[in-house]
């Protein structure tokens, strides 16, 4: 018997041993399989960093080389050549003509301020003919004879004319700060010359986000990192010199502590910089897992605390993460994914199901005039009632801004017309939002399954389209109609129609509204309005067809058709002695492309303008799809000196953080509110204060829908820089406008004088 119990704790205290073993076990597992989530979790995020960087350096590249192409062709270099005498001769006369040469290079500081040092243009003997460091020209005492030596003398005059070479990072004499340079070279009267540029390169550190990512440019050659956002000097032992050395073009690795994501950018023939793009962040958990151990008395002890401990927190995390995929954060309903599944889920059923979709009335005007705060209350006091009056069994869920749907698992179509009248009448029971009343209507949508659909996503789209008909119709409640449901077979033949118009070029065209300067009454420039004469339909207005380009990839080329006129007919005017800025509306998907201002940039440069006679509007909206990105594109596009204006101002929810950062030079106030400024206090005050902040903000003013000379000369008092609307003239073809401007001009002449003004 005592042999047999010695036996029995033997082989409890193995099981009990087996089982702690098994315990750790797991604990190491769960720590691992936590820590490999977190690691791919930051990898992610890092290729994702990578891919922005990286596309914002070749697109830096790029736009360097065009700017460079346009600089070259200005024919004050050539001129110089072509004049009479020697380079030391007409140097030293000084004069015109070597003005316009520096006045050429000193342009340069406008496409890259802050950015350019030094920039010169060279003989092909070596000698200096101009240079300008920091906006400065250079005496010509000062200007060097022996350039020759230089890295990018020999390969800029072996491309040839036209071509950019653009040298690796050297210490620049001139400066004394490191650099990196693009050269290219011109030809006339039998002379060959460079023109001449250096870029800092402090000028590319990026700054280091909030989530703790840093990004690097690391020469591939040397293994130097010649650029970081985590200090202004870096070390010769810094750890990311192993990104070179491991001779990968592009990977992922661990390198001191610090994860790290990169991808080589590699030389070309007219690009000598081999370079490395990195960026990393604080690596996660290193160390930790290598201090378990078998016989850590320490560990086994805590390891049922921290199983305990770790799989509540999974148990919750999961929780969470199933919840945020699957209910609204503001609301706490059901988002349009789970409605989505559960209408799938009766519909299998068996039994007649219905859904309803409900829009407020008006939803915008909330956030525009009490502002999105109110808006957030005043959904989250909607969603309440929905859940509160919704029949037990149903699921409420919300599914946009302001559009709610109510799932009605075993009624009819007539049983839902009851409860959407219900609804309605809860609905619009008064509302307080910090003390605002308010009242509030909605439209509702029905639809039923399976007659109207035997899947959700049908299901959804039909009571989508019976509540705008609900709108349209002017009637609350609406029943799904398929007679009625024309619009998506309409809108793919309309798209098809576009599509066949863009490559015609025969059915678009520009129509230009004069913007007039509200001191001197002359036009400062005009914008330019797409119109479209549709071959069976006639003229179709922007709003039939706009909105639905921008919802598919037709709004890029429909854009760079759009710009390429507007670009032509601004070279028309400069080449006919007067020069006129032509502003082009973007659409959202614009500033989500990072190579759109590359585009751009070579757009212009084929066709010889100058980037200051383009400018770009945009909307506060547009910007906050993707501010981040939206600003790397905006950034991209100011530095090659195209204007940028913030359209429709006011009628946005931008941050003032993010309007502070934008690098625009406009701010249009909306028309909305300058035609309420004269028969409104409360308009006057809101023009009032968006001219005030837009001139704090360094900004030129326009106000839009300017309707009647009073207007106009209230404007003008309240200071605003430049006026546009129906008072001064409507859009008109290019032909038109050249006349109105001459009416104009005239018009103008005689307010200078005194004399009375003749309508324009």
């Amino acid at each position: 018997m005592v042999g047999g119990s010695v036996v029995a704790r033997r082989i409890r205290s193995v099981a009990f041993l087996l089982g702690l073993l098994v315990l750790l076990l797991s604990v190491v597992a769960s720590v691992l399989t936590a820590r490999q989530r977190q690691v791919t979790a930051q990898d992610s995020t890092l290729h994702v960093t990578l891919g922005h960087q990286t596309e914002a350096l070749e697109n830096y590249f790029e736009r360097a080389r065009a700017i460079n192409a346009v600089l070259a062709d200005n024919p004050a270099f050539t001129d110089f050549y072509r004049a009479p005498g020697t380079n030391r001769r007409k140097i030293a006369a000084g004069g015109p003509l070597l003005d316009r040469v520096n006045g050429a290079l000193a342009y340069l500081e406008k496409l890259f301020p802050g950015r350019i040092g030094e920039a010169c243009f060279i003989d092909s003997d070596g000698s200096e003919i101009a240079r300008v460091v920091d906006g400065v020209p250079a005496a010509a005492g000062d200007l060097s004879q022996d350039e020759a030596a230089n890295a990018f003398f020999a390969p800029t005059l072996a491309l040839g004319v036209g071509q950019v070479y653009q040298a690796r990072e050297y210490e620049s004499p001139d400066t004394h700060n490191a650099v990196i340079s693009n050269s290219t070279s011109v030809k006339a009267a039998g002379h060959t010359g460079i023109v001449h540029y250096e870029i800092a390169l402090d000028s590319f550190r990026m700054r280091t986000g909030s989530d703790g990512i840093a990004a690097s440019i690391i020469d591939a050659s040397t293994g130097t990192v010649i650029v970081d956002s985590r200090a202004a000097v870096i070390g010769d032992d810094d750890p990311l010199t192993e990104v070179a050395a491991a001779d990968q073009d592009q990977g992922v690795t661990t390198i001191g502590g610090r994860r790290v994501a990169f991808q080589r950018v590699l030389a070309t023939s007219g690009n000598a910089n081999d370079w490395y793009v990195a960026v990393s962040a604080p690596a996660f958990g290193l160390g930790w897992t290598h201090g378990l151990g078998l016989g850590s008395l320490a560990l086994l002890a805590g390891a049922l605390l921290t199983l305990l401990v770790s799989g509540i927190s999974g148990w919750t995390y999961r929780r969470a993460i199933r919840r945020a995929a699957s209910y609204d954060r503001l609301t706490g309903l059901a988002n349009r994914a789970l409605l989505t599944e559960r209408t799938e889920t009766a519909l299998r059923g068996g039994q007649p199901v219905a859904l309803l979709m409900l829009d407020l009335q008006n939803f915008k005007d909330v956030n525009d005039v009490l502002g999105q705060r109110h808006g957030d209350l005043l959904l989250t006091q909607v969603a309440g009632r929905l859940s509160t009056a919704a029949p037990a069994g149903s699921t409420v869920a919300r599914v946009g801004a302001d559009d709610f749907a109510i799932l009605l698992a075993g009624h009819d179509l007539d049983q839902a017309r009851v409860q959407a009248e219900r609804l309605l009448t809860d609905i619009r029971r008064g509302y307080q939002l910090d003390g605002v009343s308010l009242d509030v209507d909605a439209n509702v949508g029905l639809a039923s399954g399976p007659e109207h659909g035997v899947d959700a996503e049908t299901l959804l789209r039909h009571a989508d389209t019976a509540m705008h008909l609900a709108e349209h119709h002017g009637g609350n409640v609406q029943e799904y109609d398929p007679a009625g449901d024309t619009g998506a077979p309409l809108r793919l033949e309309l798209l098809g129609d576009l599509r066949r118009a863009i490559e015609s070029g025969d059915q678009i065209s520009l129509h230009y509204q004069p913007k007039i300067d509200l001191q001197s009454w002359r036009i400062s420039g005009v914008e330019a309005l797409i119109r479209w004469q549709h071959p069976q339909q006639g003229r179709m207005a922007p709003d039939s067809f706009i909105p639905i380009a921008e919802t598919t990839s037709l709004i890029r080329p429909l854009t760079t058709h759009v710009l390429g006129m507007a670009v032509r007919q601004a070279k028309a005017w400069q080449q006919a002695g007067h020069p006129i800025p032509v502003a082009v509306n973007l659409s959202t998907r614009c500033l989500q492309d990072v190579g759109f201002a590359g585009q751009v940039l070579s757009l212009l440069h084929e066709a010889g303008l100058p980037a200051d006679l383009l400018e770009l509007e945009i909307t506060e909206s547009m910007v906050m799809t993707d501010p981040e990105r939206a600003l790397t594109v905006l950034q991209a596009l100011r530095a090659g000196g195209i204007r940028l204006s913030i359209d429709d101002f006011g009628t946005g929810h931008s941050s003032m953080a993010y309007l502070r950062r934008l690098p625009v030079d406009e701010l249009k106030i909306d028309k909305s509110f300058v035609q309420e400024m004269t028969v409104s206090h409360g308009g006057s005050v809101l023009v009032r204060s968006a001219i005030s902040l837009g001139h704090n903000l360094g900004l030129s003013v326009v106000a839009e829908g300017v309707e009647d000379q009073e207007t106009a000369d209230a404007l003008r008092e309240l200071g605003c820089d430049i006026a546009q609307g129906y008072h001064f003239a409507r859009p008109m073809p290019a032909g038109d406008l050249d006349r109105w401007i001459i009416e104009h001009r005239a018009a103008a002449d005689r307010r200078e004088q005194g004399k009375p003004m003749m309508s324009v």
